[in-house]
């Protein structure tokens, strides 16, 4: 089963959505990340602050394209959800979604990054588990991993260089 996953994640990484699909998984994005900005402000783990040093955020994108933005999706989107959806789509989507949410305490109480405290906010897990539910439907709908991708990507990458965000 975990080879099959493995090759259905494979297929998702080959497949390029239609613009169509592009424009509905933004159309879904936009008002999670409203979601997910009003947890960040209330919770205090988001606030305007933008970066200044071209350079520093040049590299920190293409640093956050492959992690946590492809790595993660792999793993959530990509193997995981293809396992979990062998036994039950429904279950294997929420559990899928749910274990996305558990990663970032187990990265802060593990790895301890500069941004463990955050991780660890409920505020931060609430919308980590929404995010993961709507990357979640989108990965189904578009099957396709590059939108949840560049979801990811965007979100964490506006996060990190516009609203604060811990850089390392």
């Amino acid at each position: 089963m975990l080879g099959a996953a493995i090759r259905q994640t494979w297929r998702a990484l080959q497949t390029w959505p239609a613009a169509g699909r592009w424009k509905a998984a933004f159309g879904i994005a936009l008002p999670t990340a409203a979601i997910i900005a009003t947890c960040g402000f209330l919770g205090g783990w988001l606030r305007l602050d933008p970066v200044n040093d071209i350079q520093s955020a040049l590299i920190a994108a293409v640093i956050l394209l492959f992690v946590p933005a492809l790595v993660e999706e792999l793993v959530f989107r990509g193997v995981l959800l293809s396992w979990l959806a062998t036994f039950s789509q429904r279950w294997g989507s929420w559990l899928s979604a749910f274990l996305f949410m558990l990663w970032h305490p187990v990265q802060a109480l593990t790895f301890g990054p500069p941004w463990s405290a955050i991780f660890l906010q409920p505020s931060f897990l609430f919308a980590t588990f929404i995010l993961g539910i709507i990357l979640t439907h989108i990965r189904i709908v578009s099957q396709s991993l590059w939108p949840v991708i560049a979801i990811h990507w965007i979100l964490v990458l506006l996060w990190k260089l516009v609203f604060g965000g811990p850089f390392y």
